[in-house]
């Protein structure tokens, strides 16, 4: 499962936001199940707790009264986004620029999606396409069509390139010297 919170540049109607590459931005964090013994859906997964689960379960109270797309609902619980993603890693991410997700998928979008996933129980999780009426939802992987992927750090440690270190001081006497002018 994944969450995202979306914001929109404050100097821009949605209209305008629409339109803009960078006029819209959204923080990604993908949700794994764990298992009723703690452990994530495999072996090798991670398995310290990332979130409150009692702020996913008065999340999940309210998915029984959500009948359709236009479904309203009045929170009353104080329900706190740092409590849904608890410790996970907010300091490591990839970033990219690309579109939204749904119809008409406008191309104005900043991406943030987080390394490190949020942790929760899979009864909990269940309750998403449970309540929502969507089974089986999957989007295929898309091409990136010339973007750049950008990340906090390389997953494999590998070390930057040769080349971006042999430039750097030639980029930092170019900028020192623009100082002086």
């Amino acid at each position: 499962m994944e969450m995202h919170i979306v914001s929109k540049r404050k100097d821009l109607s949605l209209a305008e936001a629409l339109t803009t590459p960078d006029g819209l931005a959204v923080l990604g964090f993908l949700i794994e199940a764990k298992k009723a013994d703690g452990r994530g859906g495999s072996e090798n997964v991670e398995t310290h707790p990332t979130s409150d689960m009692e702020a996913w379960n008065k999340l999940t109270s309210y998915l029984p009264h959500i009948h359709n797309t236009n479904s309203e609902v009045n929170v009353t619980d104080g329900i706190s986004i740092d409590d849904l993603l608890g410790d996970v890693n907010r300091a490591e991410y990839f970033r990219y620029n690309g579109s939204l997700t749904t119809p008409s998928c406008n191309e104005a979008v900043v991406w943030t999606i987080f390394k490190e996933s949020v942790k929760m129980d899979q009864t909990l999780m269940k309750m998403f396409p449970t309540h929502a009426g969507h089974h089986n939802v999957f989007r295929p992987t898309q091409s990136l069509h010339q973007r750049k992927v950008f990340s906090t750090k390389s997953a494999s440690g590998a070390r930057r390139p040769l080349v971006a270190l042999l430039l750097l001081p030639a980029c930092l006497w170019a900028f020192s010297h623009n100082l002086h002018l």
